[in-house]
């Protein structure tokens, strides 16, 4: 078993079709058959609470349900679980994503070391999809090794190191062996960071609605706000999405709120550091 004694996952549930759920219970179990001493926060944002008869709870385990009828507020949501961790170290995780929990504790022992640390993430960039085949096959023994199944082209593309890894457009959805590349410099899936440096710069944005770039906004406002982001690189240090049909959608199309999360996410991108230091004062955790 893996102690990660000081560390919190936080993870923002909406379960709108039974795949979501199901990958939901895998990750879950995954983590709760592998490691202990931690606690894992779940922000239950939907029209009515489904969290709670879809696991196995146990006494580590706290669900926060928020009644809504409209697009999902994510940054809302993990701002609420912020305040509710007892931990400094805080692991933003999907309800869909496996990560090695080697990979977790090698990222929160640099945290801890950096006290000037915001945000790190516990994979090289790689972000690697399960497609159905293989995801039953995990889903089904709930055991890592079976995900030891990283393509010949990925290792090629990672080298001998796996090192400072960028965006690859021809390996991008490309499918090899039931594995899809989904990324390569992935933001997405999971991200750990500390609290107290995560507090100052006033958490996630709530002003997102819906899907599109608040993975990619929380990052770059807390670098622009002087605190370091960065990653775990290293050989076969990877992100693992387990395979699912898009319920809410990720496609733009289907995102009405796409346009305006674009627009946030220029504001900060085209913002000084003094200007970001007023914008965040345009919410409260």
């Amino acid at each position: 078993m893996h102690d990660l004694k000081g560390i919190t996952f936080l993870t923002f549930v909406r379960l709108d079709n039974e795949e979501r759920k199901a990958n939901l219970k895998a990750m879950h179990s995954f983590y709760r058959n592998n490691c202990e001493n931690y606690q894992h926060i779940f922000i239950e944002d939907d029209k009515e609470p489904k969290v709670t008869n879809t696991l196995n709870l146990g006494k580590d385990d706290v669900v926060v349900f928020s009644k809504s009828d409209t697009e999902w507020r994510k940054g809302e949501g993990f701002n609420k679980g912020i305040k509710l961790a007892k931990t400094n170290i805080l692991n933003f995780i999907d309800t869909d994503i496996i990560i090695d929990p080697n990979q977790l504790l090698e990222t929160a022992k640099i945290l801890e070391k950096d006290d000037n640390a915001g945000f790190l993430y516990p994979y090289n960039g790689l972000f690697l999809c399960a497609e159905k085949p293989l995801k039953d096959k995990f889903c089904k023994t709930l055991n890592y090794e079976e995900l030891l199944v990283v393509p010949d082209v990925v290792k090629e593309f990672e080298g001998s190191s796996g090192n400072n890894l960028s965006y690859d457009k021809n390996l991008v959805n490309t499918v090899h062996n039931d594995v899809l590349i989904g990324h390569t410099s992935s933001k997405g899936g999971c991200v750990m960071g500390r609290k107290d440096n995560l507090v100052k710069c006033n958490g996630y944005n709530p002003h997102f609605l819906g899907w599109g770039y608040e993975d990619d906004e929380a990052p770059l406002r807390v670098s622009k706000l002087g605190f370091n982001v960065g990653r775990v690189f290293g050989k076969g240090k990877v992100c693992w999405h387990l395979h699912h049909f898009d319920g809410t959608g990720s496609e733009k199309e289907k995102q009405p709120f796409y346009k305006d999360n674009f627009d946030i996410m220029c504001l900060v991108s085209n913002s000084s550091s003094y200007k970001i230091k007023d914008y965040i004062n345009t919410w409260t955790m």
